[in-house]
């Protein structure tokens, strides 16, 4: 990054003035005094900025409040917005909106935009809670220009919204005193403006670590106790990112109110400006914080007050406080706080050992060159996304043994993709899907490939999904769905115009692939001969109707090799194999942290047994059994390239620890 000072600048330093410093930290800011400060933007990406750039008006009369989004959720649309637009009733009649219900309002800040943290890990508190409207303000497109630009515009964002809320409830119905609006950094300003337009008649107005550069007493626009009957502040970076002086009627300081929070790298100011989101979101879950009333300020920086007791954030919509006795009366969490902040906060781990599905935010997957990605299991759906790199994108390459190592493209609905290739209609079809962050060079897809057409003459159609599956794993999870069912109907297609035999046909998907195979074969009915599982994904799939299951196909079988972490433990198929127990560490993987190895480990002996077939199974009475591989049942090969293999139950064995193991 680089710093570029204008002429006037230069010639000021001839003159003898010092050119101002570029700082590298914000540990010498000074509110109404330095030049530069870093700011985080929704990543948590620092940027440098000039406190002294000039204001973009030509980008303010382009991108003022008159381009705000309005998306509503509620329990019926959690993860899929509806937008509403001012003046048009029909986007409200035609939406979830519910008159009856509360209004929640949330306002992210710069840099940020609808789909970012702020807006989701406090929705989703919300809707946990409450059966409520929830409306994401998205005003990204001047929110992503420069701060002193952001800034500036920021009152205009708020009056326009305050006007949508007046429209929204004097034509679609609603009440004041069920309106709560929520900001972060820039946007607590917002919700401070919207509240003031719309006559201070919300109930209620929370401002979370309201943005401090350029805010102080002197700015006319600043969150005040008027924005409606009841306003908190919680001030998590005070003087720095944030405010440190009283603003609503009630102010918290969790933590002394600075950098750095609990948790926090005393390098990075981003994260206690941030902390605020999770600290909000936590009590609207729990409403557990309880805060002590201070005398004075410097009581509240020392977290050493005395007076009575008051909950900080929450959901109540009639709540009140009485800190606007006095200015200098504060209102901070008291330290039992401190000891419960441990239990509130997601931590991110540096390994999957803690990791409980269903439970954990954060886990560690791999890609298909078995790096390793910290995955936010909450992070939202990327909705644009999915309309955009949908099943529709998907490729189907053919592999046969005239062309082994050269894919020809067949393309659904264009007959000549398929009479000009290799494809022979009178020959099995082997249909691999790769999972998350693959694609279809990837190993899984080879090493498969190459063990069918070793062994027998086959079509080996081979999957390349990676336009979705290399999105965050949140969104590429979203589009398993999409993705299978165009694999079904393109299935049904080439069957149907170009010749083949359902009872020919053999699904094979790895990790979110195995989910993949599982809607295709639902897609077709349930024809598909074969369908095999390798390890299927396990963050949020264990309760998921779109999980692989028995009706995929006449036999589906699952091999699980990481079960409870990037794998299902749980039986999903007619065969279910749990080779070494199904769980990390698989022989020859590295245990403790990483289980990637053993993740991956299924579709190695998947092609272990299509090319020998040799691994023998013995049923298990139970899931233990199968855990601790200490069953006496009848046998049963694993995998394998059979096309009318059968079978049921549970089946575990042991392997070597290298190929083929």
């Amino acid at each position: 990054m680089k710093i570029v000072l204008a002429l006037a600048a230069f010639v000021a330093l001839c003159s003898g003035h010092a050119i101002p410093s570029v700082p590298g930290d914000n540990s010498e800011y000074v509110e109404g005094e330095s030049r530069y400060i870093w700011m985080p933007d929704g990543e948590g990406n620092s940027h440098l900025v000039d406190l002294q750039e000039p204001i973009d008006e030509a980008l303010l009369n382009a991108r003022n409040g008159a381009n705000n989004q309005y998306w509503l959720f509620t329990r019926s649309n959690q993860n899929s917005r509806q937008i509403l637009t001012n003046g048009n009733i029909n986007s409200v009649r035609n939406s979830n909106y519910a008159s009856n219900k509360a209004i929640k309002v949330i306002v992210h800040g710069w840099k940020d935009n609808g789909d970012s943290h702020v807006n989701t890990v406090i929705r989703q508190a919300f809707l946990a809670v409450q059966d409520v409207n929830v409306i994401v303000v998205d005003w990204r497109s001047l929110a992503g220009s420069s701060y002193n630009t952001a800034a500036r515009g920021a009152p205009g964002i708020g009056q326009h919204l305050g006007n949508f809320l007046v429209w929204l409830i004097n034509n679609a119905g609603g009440n004041w005193n069920n309106v709560h609006l929520v900001g972060h950094s820039l946007g607590a300003h917002i919700v401070g403006s919207a509240g003031r337009q719309a006559g201070g008649r919300p109930s209620r107005v929370t401002g979370l670590d309201a943005a401090g550069p350029g805010w102080g007493s002197g700015n006319s626009n600043t969150l005040s106790r008027n924005a409606g009957r009841y306003v908190e502040a919680i001030h998590t970076d005070g003087n720095v990112l944030g405010l440190m002086n009283v603003i609503g009627d009630t102010d918290f300081y969790p933590n002394g109110g600075k950098h750095p929070q609990p948790g926090c790298s005393i390098l990075s100011n981003s994260c206690s400006h941030a902390r605020v989101l999770d600290l909000f979101a936590s009590t609207i879950r729990h409403n557990r914080f309880t805060a002590r009333r201070c005398n004075n300020i410097r009581e509240a920086e020392q977290v050493n007050c005395s007076g009575s007791n008051l909950n900080m954030g929450n959901a109540v919509i009639n709540k009140s406080g009485s800190a606007k006795v006095s200015d200098i009366m504060k209102i901070v969490l008291a330290l039992a706080a401190l000891a419960a902040l441990s239990h509130a906060l997601p931590a991110v781990p540096v390994d999957n050992s803690h990791y409980v599905e269903g439970e954990s935010r954060y886990i560690w997957m791999p890609d298909g060159e078995g790096n390793s990605h910290l995955v936010d299991l909450h992070e939202p759906v990327d909705e644009a996304l999915l309309n955009s790199r949908n099943g529709a994108n998907n490729q189907y390459w053919l592999f046969t043994r005239s062309n082994q190592n050269s894919a020809q493209i067949l393309v659904n609905g264009n007959i000549n993709s398929v009479r000009n290739s290799n494809y022979a209609s009178n020959k099995g079809i082997k249909v691999i899907v790769h999972g998350w962050n693959n694609n279809g060079g990837s190993p899984v897809n080879v090493a498969i490939r190459q063990a069918f057409l070793a062994v027998q003459d086959v079509n080996v159609i081979v999957v390349d999904w990676r336009g979705l599956a290399s999105s965050s794993y949140t969104s590429a999870a979203g589009g398993v769905p999409s993705v299978g069912q165009h694999i079904g109907n393109f299935l049904v297609w080439l069957i149907n115009n170009a010749g083949g035999n359902w009872n020919n046909v053999h699904l094979v998907g790895h990790s979110l692939g195995a989910h993949i195979v599982g809607v295709a074969g639902r897609q077709a009915g349930g024809r598909p001969s074969r369908v095999t599982g390798l390890d299927a994904a396990g963050p949020g799939w264990s309760s998921n109707s779109n999980a692989l299951n028995r009706n995929a196909g006449r036999y589906v079988e699952a091999i699980h090799t990481d079960g409870n972490i990037l794998g299902l433990m749980n039986p999903i198929a007619d065969v279910d194999f749990y080779p070494n127990g199904g769980r990390h560490p698989q022989p020859g993987c590295p245990g403790g942290i990483n289980s990637s190895c053993s993740h991956g480990r299924a579709f190695e002996f998947f092609a272990s047994t299509i090319r020998h077939n040799r691994f023998t199974g013995r049923q298990c009475s139970n899931l233990s059994q199968a855990q601790n591989v200490n069953c006496s049942g009848g046998n049963l090969n694993m995998g394998n390239a059979q096309i009318n293999k059968s079978g049921s139950g549970i089946y575990a064995l042991r392997t070597g620890s290298s190929w083929p193991f």
